[in-house]
């Protein structure tokens, strides 16, 4: 073998090593910029998304056979009224009665955290409740009445109760009589 065929092959080797060093410098400096770039942006559509708070809701609150997740609304903060799940304790009724057992109960903490309110007056009971035809009769003490803002107590009852497929309508009872109140046709 020749000295010059040796140094012309340690040349290109040279040569070819440093372009895959060009090369991957580049690459990792296009890499850098796009996640400096991109991660606000990520981690914004993330946060905004809520599959957060869903992940954390999920893994702090066990699933077992004597749990129902509850669908309740609740005000928030802001004013805007909103569907939370809530864990609730199985009572041998129905999901219907567990469900607004638990609307009554107020918001758990994670709904809290996240700026829920009732407009339920916080000493109100569940009397009764019978499924009919669709129509949901649902018989609440004279607690009900107390609440500060009848319409947004009802809006939150109404709400609640047609987050079930097999009720159509809410039909409102204080202590077994028919209850009038706004926006109850």
């Amino acid at each position: 073998m020749d000295d010059n065929e040796g140094r012309t092959r340690t040349a290109y080797g040279t040569k070819r090593s440093g372009r895959a060093l060009i090369v991957f410098g580049i690459w990792a400096l296009f890499t850098a910029t796009v996640l400096v770039i991109a991660l606000p942006i990520v981690r914004e559509s993330i946060r905004q998304s809520g599959v957060i708070t869903l992940l954390r809701e999920a893994s702090d609150t066990p699933q077992n056979r004597d749990q129902l997740q509850a669908r309740v609304w609740f005000y928030t903060s802001d004013g805007s009224l909103r569907e939370f799940r809530q864990y609730q304790a199985k009572r041998g009724g129905s999901a219907y009665h567990d469900t607004f057992e638990s609307l009554l109960s107020g918001p758990k903490l994670q709904a809290l955290k996240m700026g829920a309110v009732s407009s339920i007056d916080h000493k109100t009971t569940l009397k009764g409740l019978t499924l009919s035809n669709k129509v949901l009769y649902l018989d609440l003490s004279k607690d009900f009445l107390k609440s500060q803002d009848l319409g947004r107590a009802y809006e939150q009852l109404k709400r609640t109760g047609k987050g079930f497929s097999q009720v159509k309508d809410i039909v409102l009872l204080i202590e077994g009589e028919r209850a009038t109140l706004p926006g109850d046709r």
